[in-house]
């Protein structure tokens, strides 16, 4: 992370170089992600547009590294533990890759869970913002009408993780959940013991 946030042209400020031109790599640094050591949840890192590119644990970049980071303080914040997080951090490799994607890429989907505001998940900017994101997927929001997990699954912890996903997103592709169990449980192993519950 380290190198990403020194270096004035790491492989990702290449990458989005080459997207927003020379001339804003120097401002990059002004949207890195919080670090580990602060975690300072800023509203921007809550809101922030981010691009789907790839999922691979070994290979995260800083984004997906400090989105896996949230997801897992979130759902301690919530008092929930690994088996709340596996379900939600495979459903956010599944759906966005971990990223808050911006693009509708299905029908008004959007943000890390790619939930519809059509389908009672919350407004265009509730279903980006990470927080409500997650409290929505949880069941645990007051903006959202749709079922989430504590009311889909109540007893979560007795399903196959990704089962209780599918029970949320009625996905038609139920089987992908299942296959980023192992990766969702080796984000919790790596990275569970430096976070701290976040409660905003």
């Amino acid at each position: 992370m380290a190198d990403t946030l020194t270096s004035p042209l790491s492989r990702r400020r290449l990458f989005i170089a080459g997207a927003l031109g020379l001339a804003s790599v120097a401002s990059l640094s002004t949207i890195a992600p919080a670090s580990a050591a602060d975690k300072d949840w800023t509203e921007e890192f809550l809101t922030r547009s981010e691009t789907r590119e790839g999922f691979v644990v070994d290979d995260m970049d800083d984004w997906q590294i400090e989105n896996a980071k949230f997801l897992i303080a979130a759902v301690k914040g919530h008092d929930l533990g690994k088996d709340a997080a596996t379900i939600v951090l495979i459903t956010a490799i599944v759906e966005a890759w971990l990223y808050n994607y911006e693009p509708a890429v299905d029908a008004d989907s959007g943000g890390l869970f790619q939930q519809r505001p059509s389908m009672g998940w919350g407004t265009y900017d509730e279903v980006r913002h990470k927080k409500r994101a997650v409290d929505a997927f949880l069941g645990l929001g007051d903006h959202s009408s749709a079922p989430g997990l504590l009311q889909a699954v109540p007893d979560y912890d007795d399903w196959e993780p990704g089962a209780a996903a599918q029970a949320v997103q009625a996905s038609a592709h139920p089987e992908r959940y299942a296959e980023q169990v192992a990766a969702a449980q080796l984000i919790w192993e790596r990275y569970a013991d430096d976070v701290e519950p976040y409660t905003d």
